[in-house]
C-alpha cells in the first residue's frame, strides 16, 4: 500500500491525476494507492468534485486537506502527518503572459516547491518521499537537438525576456534537482501546453476557447505553431515514472504532437461541429477580438517544436491522439 500527496490536486493536472490514481486504485481492489488531495482552500474541492463525478469516481475512498503550501509550517504537517511513499508536485499559479502580479507568482511557485522539497529533505532518510515534480517546456532552453525540435537537454541559459511564468517554472524545476542533490528521489515532466476538461467557472483558456469558437471566433486563425499533450497523458505518466526507479533522476518532455494554430482550431471545430477556420487574421488582432483568459498569451506566443519521445523508451507509454482529446473535451464541457 502506497500513501501518496497530490499537491495542487484541484489544478488541471492535479484533478487529472486524482482521477487516474483513483481509478487504478479500482483496478487493484483499492489495495495499491492512498491518494491524500491537497488544495489551498475549501472553496477550490468543486473543481475536483467536477471532474471525479464526470467519471463516475467521486464514491472512491480518498482524503483531503487544505494547506497553505507557500508556508514551510504547513509543508512540515503535511509531510509529518502523511509519511508519503510518494508526493506528486502539482501546485503552481498558472497565469502566464505579461501578468500585472509577475513576481508575485515567480515568488509563490518557487516557494511552493522550495517549502515541499524542504519538508521532505527533513524527514529521516529512510522515510523520504518520491518527488515527482510538473515543471513545463517553459522552463526549458530554446536550442533545438538534432531532430530540430527542443528535448530533454535543452537548457535555459538566458532568463532575460522570459515571462514570469518560465521563471517560475525554471526556478521551481532547480529546487527539485536541489533536493536530488541532497539524496531526495526525483522525477520531473515537462509537459508541453496541456489540453484538458476542468470545471465551469474555473478560468481555464481552453473552456474560454471552446465557448469563443461555438461563437464564431473558430472562422479565424493565426500563423504560428506549438506542442500539446493532453491531461490524462501527463497524469499516466507521472505515475508510470514513480512506478520505474530506473525512470528516477531525470526529466521527461511531454508532447504528444506539434501543430500550427491553424491544425489545432480546426480540430477544435471539428469536436464542436462547427465550421473549419478559413480567415487569417494579426495575432494582435485576435487578443484583443477573443475574450481569451490571460494564459492564453503563452500559447499564441510559442513557436517551437518539442520532441516528447524520450519517456516511451523508458517506462510503456504512448500519448493520446490529440483530435480524440479535443473530442473528449468537447463532450465533457458541452454544457459550460
Amino acid at each position: 500500500m502506497k500513501k501518496i500527496i497530490i499537491a495542487g490536486a484541484t489544478g488541471l493536472v492535479g484533478t487529472h491525476l486524482v482521477a487516474e490514481l483513483l481509478g487504478k486504485q479500482a483496478d487493484a481492489g483499492g489495495e495499491t494507492y492512498v491518494p491524500t488531495a491537497v488544495a489551498h482552500s475549501e472553496e477550490s474541492w468543486r473543481k475536483l468534485d467536477w471532474l471525479l463525478l464526470r467519471r463516475g469516481l467521486g464514491e472512491r475512498p480518498h482524503r483531503r486537506t487544505v494547506a497553505a503550501l507557500e508556508y514551510i509550517d504547513d509543508c512540515r504537517r503535511l509531510m509529518r502527518d502523511e509519511r508519503p511513499d510518494i508526493v506528486f508536485n502539482c501546485a503552481a499559479r498558472v497565469a502566464v503572459g505579461r501578468a500585472r502580479d509577475g513576481e508575485k507568482l515567480v515568488t509563490r511557485n518557487v516557494e511552493i516547491t522550495h517549502n515541499l522539497v524542504t519538508a521532505a529533505l527533513e524527514l529521516p532518510p529512510e522515510e523520504r518521499p518520491l518527488f515527482v515534480h510538473v515543471s513545463s517546456v517553459a522552463a526549458l532552453g530554446g536550442t533545438a537537438g538534432p531532430s530540430g525540435c527542443i528535448d530533454e537537454n535543452a537548457v535555459m541559459d538566458n532568463l532575460a525576456g522570459a515571462s514570469a511564468y518560465a521563471r517560475s517554472k525554471f526556478l521551481s524545476e532547480n529546487e527539485v534537482w536541489r533536493g536530488a542533490a541532497h539524496g531526495l528521489r526525483v522525477a520531473v515532466v515537462n509537459p508541453a501546453v496541456i489540453l484538458g476538461a476542468m470545471s465551469p467557472g474555473s478560468g481555464f483558456w481552453l473552456n474560454e476557447l471552446f465557448k469563443a469558437v461555438r461563437r464564431g471566433a473558430g472562422r479565424f486563425w493565426i500563423d504560428g505553431q506549438t506542442a500539446f499533450v493532453s491531461a490524462d497523458d501527463v497524469a499516466r505518466a507521472m505515475i508510470l515514472l514513480a512506478e520505474t526507479p530506473g525512470a528516477w533522476g531525470k526529466r521527461y518532455v511531454l508532447s504528444a504532437e506539434n501543430l500550427s494554430y491553424r491544425r489545432f482550431l480546426e480540430q477544435i471545430a471539428r469536436a464542436e461541429s462547427v465550421p473549419e477556420p478559413r480567415i487569417r487574421i494579426p495575432r494582435w488582432l485576435l487578443r484583443m477580438a477573443v475574450p481569451f483568459a490571460p494564459s492564453m498569451a503563452a500559447v499564441l506566443d510559442a513557436r517551437r517544436r518539442f520532441d516528447g519521445s524520450e519517456i516511451m523508451r523508458v517506462v510503456p507509454f504512448r500519448y493520446t491522439d490529440l483530435a480524440e482529446t479535443l473530442s473528449r473535451t468537447a463532450a465533457a464541457m458541452e454544457k459550460i
